[in-house]
């Protein structure tokens, strides 16, 4: 699976390898809500190990009605919830790990988003897959919880998707940096319009 480097902080990132959106951002605050609820807590590397910016003190999922942020001399746009995909059986769960290990090794193409969703049950120390933390974020990260007048698609959310509002080129040289203050511009109405 994916390694961080933790004497640097940092990891080389393939950007070819996110499922649509290229940053995945969540508040401390969130991981340490959801891992009161497990049996076993899990780090921030099992919803995204291609790129996670992870902040703290704010209060739980608060990010999740975020629109429009800077962090250092990045603009981003919150786009939509992150959604985690529904459960599998045993067969399925296997057959997204081979796959997802499959294109890491032979960078073979783009991986399956529902196989990269299926992350967040695979601990990332040994490559075992289970049912957690995508079962308890179903209670009360869900779609029949989070809007339950919508139609309902069996997803579960965890963070937000964000796209850099500039270019690569724009962006060259500049980082983001442990310590980083983060400036939130807009925020979306409800939830609703976050999952959206």
């Amino acid at each position: 699976m994916v390694r961080f480097n933790a004497v640097s902080e940092t990891r080389v990132v393939d950007p070819k390898f996110a499922p649509g959106f290229k940053v995945m951002f969540s508040d401390g605050g969130s991981l340490d809500a959801l891992n009161e609820l497990l049996k076993e807590p899990v780090p921030i590397n099992r919803f995204r190990p291609n790129c996670s910016i992870l902040v703290k003190g704010c209060e739980p999922f608060s990010e999740d009605l975020w629109k429009e942020l800077k962090i250092n001399m990045f603009k981003f746009q919150g786009v939509k919830l992150c959604s985690r995909c529904k459960k599998k059986n045993k067969l399925e769960t296997k057959f997204a790990v081979l796959v997802f290990l499959f294109v890491l090794i032979f960078e073979n193409g783009k991986p399956f988003s529902k196989t990269v969703n299926k992350v967040p049950t695979i601990n990332q120390e040994n490559g075992i897959a289970g049912s957690e933390p995508n079962e308890t974020l179903k209670e009360f990260r869900s779609d029949k919880v989070l809007r339950p007048n919508k139609k309902q698609q069996g997803k579960v959310y965890f963070g937000q998707n964000l796209v850099c509002q500039e270019s690569l080129t724009e962006g060259k040289g500049k980082t983001i940096s442990v310590g980083d203050c983060v400036y939130v511009f807009s925020k979306a109405s409800s939830l609703a319009e976050a999952i959206a």
